[in-house]
């Protein structure tokens, strides 16, 4: 959170999507119209709305990506939050080659992009991102 807190929630995922075949993903979750998103507090069971703004990032239990997004370019990045948080990580960019820049990437994303880790993955708010380099 951009307060600094922290979470455990399950996030609620539908079937089906309009943005493509098969399961909604946490991506598509939070690059949505929506403003609040209902996610269950795991040590509660309540259920709250969360502003999508104020979520400085989602860190999660195993990959969620579509697995022709692995097939795209892969760019190695090191990535530093507004709270001093270090990452690092891969962004596959699946655009046309004359968008492959590191800097296009970043400025024609959504407002939350997805950094491919080793352990866990991560959606990250670019709102929140302070800077990012080639690694």
């Amino acid at each position: 959170m951009s307060t600094n807190g922290r979470l455990d929630v399950n996030l609620f995922l539908s079937n089906a999507t309009e943005a493509h075949v098969g399961n909604e993903r946490f991506l598509d979750v939070l690059n949505s119209e929506k403003a609040f998103i209902p996610m269950e507090d795991i040590l509660t069971n309540e259920v709250l709305l969360i502003r999508k703004a104020q979520i400085m990032g989602l860190e999660l239990p195993e990959r969620d990506l579509l697995p022709e997004t692995l097939k795209a370019l892969e760019i190695p990045v090191r990535v530093e939050l507004i709270n001093g948080d270090v990452m690092e990580g891969s962004f596959f960019v699946e655009w046309p080659s004359h968008i492959s820049r590191l800097s296009d990437f970043l400025n024609l994303s959504d407002q939350f992009v997805y950094l491919c880790r080793e352990e866990k993955d991560i959606i990250m708010n670019n709102t929140y991102i302070l800077s990012v380099k080639h690694n």
